[in-house]
C-alpha cells in the first residue's frame, strides 16, 4: 500500500511539473545530460557547447538521437529549425515511442514535419497511438502558418494520464482527452523520445508522388532548447504489455 500510495503521489507530482511547463519557462538539458546517439553516425553533428545538435539525411543515411531514459508522462520539447529549399520526400520527427520494446503493442505520440516542393511550405503531423492502434489513425495534418526553415519555432508534448496536448509555440493546436471508449488506444506505457531524419519518399509528399531528390543534399534539421520535464520510469519491460 505504501508503495502505491508513493508511486501515485510521484505520478501527480510529475503531472503538476508538465502543467507548469506549458507556460514553455522550462529548463532545457545538453545534449550529454539527456540523449544519446540513435543511428546516422556522421550525420548527427553535436554543437561545441553540447546544447543543440544537427541532424543530416544524405544519400548515405538518415540521422536520429534518443533520450537515456523512459518516461511515463511529462512535458517534452525541442526548437527545431526545417530543412530548406526542395523537401519533398524528407520527413523529420520529434517523438515519443516504445516501439523498440513493444513490437505489436507499442504507444507513440508524434510531430511529423513533411516536406514539400516549394521551400517553406511544411506540413506537421501529429500521432497519437496507444496499444498498437496505428490501424485505427488518430493522425491530423496540418499547413504550418509560417516559413518553419527560416527560424527555430518551439514544438511541445504534455502527457498527462487524461490528455495530451501538441504545442507550436505557445499555441495548441491538438487536445486529446481520454475516455473510456478508447479502450486502451490510449498511450500508457513508459517511452522514450527520439528526434529524427529520414527519407520518407514513399508517403511523405503528396502520397508519395514526389520524392527526395538527392541534389539538395544534405538535408538539415537543428535541434536546440531540449526539454525533458518528465517523470523517469523504469525499464519498459517492467511494465507488461
Amino acid at each position: 500500500m505504501a508503495m502505491k500510495a508513493g508511486f501515485l503521489a510521484a505520478a501527480a507530482a510529475c503531472v503538476c511539473l508538465a502543467a507548469a511547463a506549458a507556460a514553455f519557462d522550462v529548463p532545457t538539458v545538453a545534449f550529454e545530460e539527456g540523449f544519446s546517439p540513435l543511428f546516422g553516425d556522421g550525420n548527427l553533428v553535436r554543437a561545441r557547447d553540447d546544447r543543440a545538435a544537427r541532424l543530416l539525411l544524405d544519400r548515405r543515411s538518415g540521422s536520429g538521437f534518443i533520450s537515456s531514459d523512459y518516461y511515463l508522462h511529462g512535458f517534452f520539447s525541442a526548437s527545431i529549425k526545417l530543412p530548406r529549399d526542395y523537401t519533398a520526400g524528407v520527413v523529420v520527427a520529434f517523438y515519443l515511442s516504445n516501439g523498440d520494446v513493444y513490437e505489436k503493442t507499442h504507444d507513440e505520440l508524434d510531430f511529423e514535419f513533411l516536406g514539400s516542393r516549394w521551400g517553406g511550405q511544411w506540413r506537421v503531423q501529429t500521432n497519437v497511438y496507444g496499444n498498437g492502434s496505428t490501424s485505427r489513425g488518430r493522425e491530423e495534418r496540418y499547413l504550418l502558418p509560417f516559413d518553419p526553415t527560416l527560424e527555430a519555432h518551439r514544438y511541445s508534448i504534455l502527457w498527462a494520464p487524461t490528455h495530451i496536448i501538441f504545442y507550436v509555440d505557445d499555441t495548441p493546436i491538438r487536445e486529446v482527452v481520454r475516455h473510456p471508449g478508447m479502450g486502451g488506444d490510449f498511450p500508457a506505457k513508459p517511452m522514450a523520445v527520439y528526434a529524427t531524419i529520414w527519407d520518407g519518399s514513399a508517403w511523405a509528399t503528396e502520397g508519395g508522388k514526389y520524392k527526395v531528390n538527392y541534389k539538395y543534399a544534405p538535408f538539415a534539421s537543428d535541434f536546440s532548447d531540449l526539454s525533458l520535464l518528465g517523470c523517469r520510469a523504469a525499464a519498459a519491460t517492467s511494465w507488461g504489455s
